[in-house]
């Protein structure tokens, strides 16, 4: 059943519309405006204002039974991804591993190419770790010759004084 277009009306149709009558100069014409509206209850019964076309589709998925994944390319794998990238779960795993998935892709992908993401970074933090591994060593045998000295000069003092008793 469809439904009717709805009722306009006119300022004039107003009650709150009074034309204002003034004597106008001669050789000038009066012109007549008219705003024509929507009635409200009628325009909120006959538009959609639930914006409910915006987001994810409830159409039903594309029959994907043509494709033969023979004669695709990398691109078509490309775009196919690019247009599932967002229903591709995070993490999916089944009989305890991992399948069908953002997870499995990287940890197969990483397998592969034996690609680490940050690399660069953790062989900088490495060296950085070696560094100070290598100063922290210096500093305790600082630390022990300044302890060394200090427990001489303590020996030297005290047998000095006991000498001169």
């Amino acid at each position: 059943m469809a439904k009717e277009t709805p009722k306009t009306s006119s300022l004039s149709d107003s009650p709150t519309f009074a034309p204002i009558l003034q004597s106008l100069p001669e050789g000038t014409e009066m012109v007549s405006l008219t705003r024509e509206a929507f009635d409200r209850k009628e325009f909120n019964d006959t538009i959609n204002t639930n914006f409910s076309q915006l987001g994810l589709s409830n159409a039903p998925e594309t029959d994907l039974r043509f494709f033969d994944a023979n004669l695709a390319t990398v691109s078509d794998f490309f775009n196919i991804y690019d247009n599932l990238f967002y229903s591709i779960p995070k993490g999916n795993i089944v009989s305890g591993q991992e399948i069908n998935s953002h997870t499995y892709l990287i940890e197969r992908s990483t397998n592969y190419t034996q690609f680490i993401a940050q690399q660069e970074e953790i062989n900088a933090l490495t060296e950085e770790i070696t560094d100070l591994r290598a100063q922290n060593l210096e500093l305790v045998a600082d630390m022990i010759n300044v302890i060394e000295g200090f427990e001489q000069s303590i020996e030297d003092i005290t047998a000095s004084f006991a000498a001169s008793q």
